[in-house]
């Protein structure tokens, strides 16, 4: 993150979490430079850009810049989302996206998922709401009659998505890298794989004259680690990777592979996908960072640029990602072990 981001992300923090109240004096921008450790000019563009959206005004004299006195909502924007019953993930593009809402005097109105989805749109549509993000769900029918943009999925006219093929080739990359030859992929997502991380991986995996075997497992909450194992036996040939659709699905499997004495990276190379926040207390992991917060960050500015006509349609923006941990569950494939008529490998491959 720039110097600038980091000092509009504090002054936000700052106003957004009640330190700094309506019509508070901010901070100088000699007093952010200093603090910061960067030019007055990088502090200057940081007030610039909350004064431009209307977080921050200056005041003539010695009045200096000050936080704006609360306006009526411009607007109420819409969040039609699985959260509930989602996890952290969601929430935290949640957060992204009521942090844009609030920067730019919007609130945030959010919609748990509902079946059937058609009677839900309708109801939204009913609301009042100005325009609707969602995620995780159907599109709105043709003749939905607000600005809508979804957000993770790459089928919609306008979107904001994650930079999934990306994100499954650096992973591709990193086992390449490391030698690695048979890798299996650990997919739990009910959908198609075109446009996601696996076609990503896959395709990256195919270059280098290899076919990796995709192995469908139920979702992470009621996937059994044994029997994706015998699945992995069942392949008749050593794998020394696994590719998991997502951190919960690693975790899951570097307990049991824990449990069965059958040491990662080791024995075994792993690669996660989505970096739960709460994972490094668990096991560190090798994993591909999605940025969830930017998501809904960038995904709620274009929806109010597109409610007040300030951008062209179709909006569709892509968000990077990062691999990272490069190191914590990915390693050179190991020297060849004695045959493990099971699929694994270890000293003694797992107990029964």
């Amino acid at each position: 993150m720039s110097k600038e981001n980091e000092i509009a992300a504090f002054l936000e923090e700052m106003i957004f979490g009640g330190k700094l109240g309506p019509g508070m004096k901010v901070p100088s921008s000699y007093e952010l430079a200093e603090r910061f450790g960067t030019a007055k000019e990088t502090a200057n563009k940081a007030l610039a850009g909350l004064v431009s959206r209307g977080v921050l005004e200056r005041t003539h004299g010695r009045g200096g810049t000050r936080v704006v006195s609360p306006q009526p909502f411009r607007g109420i924007i819409g969040f039609k989302l699985v959260l509930l019953s989602a996890g952290p993930f969601c929430s935290r593009i949640m957060r992204g996206a009521a942090r844009a809402a609030a920067s730019r005097n919007y609130g945030l109105w959010y919609f748990e998922f509902e079946l059937p989805e058609e009677e839900h749109w309708k109801k939204i549509a009913r609301s009042g709401v100005k325009g609707v993000l969602h995620a995780s769900s159907a599109l709105p029918g043709e003749d939905f009659p607000l600005p809508a943009l979804q957000i993770l999925r790459s089928e919609a006219e306008n979107r904001v998505t994650s930079d999934e093929i990306a994100g499954g080739r650096m992973a591709a990359e990193l086992f390449l890298r490391n030698g690695h030859r048979n890798v299996a992929v650990l997919h739990d997502f009910p959908d198609d794989t075109a446009g996601t991380r696996i076609e990503g991986f896959a395709g990256a995996m195919k270059e280098a004259g290899l076919e990796p075997r995709i192995i469908r497992v139920p979702p992470h909450g009621e996937m059994n680690p044994g029997a994706v194992c015998e699945e992995l036996r069942l392949l008749r040939r050593e794998v020394t990777g696994l590719f998991c659709y997502s951190d919960a699905v690693a975790l899951q499997m570097l307990i049991y592979l824990q449990s069965r004495g059958i040491r990662v990276p080791e024995d075994l190379s792993i690669c996660g996908y989505g970096n739960m926040r709460d994972m490094p207390h668990i096991f560190p992991l090798t994993t591909v960072e999605q940025f969830p917060e930017n998501l809904g960050f960038f995904a709620c500015n274009k929806l109010i640029d597109i409610i007040e006509g300030k951008t062209e349609l179709p909006v569709r923006f892509t968000v990077p990602v990062e691999l990272i941990n490069p190191r914590a569950t990915m390693g050179p494939v190991p020297p060849p072990a004695k045959e493990d008529p099971r699929g694994l490998r270890g000293p003694a491959g797992p107990r029964s």
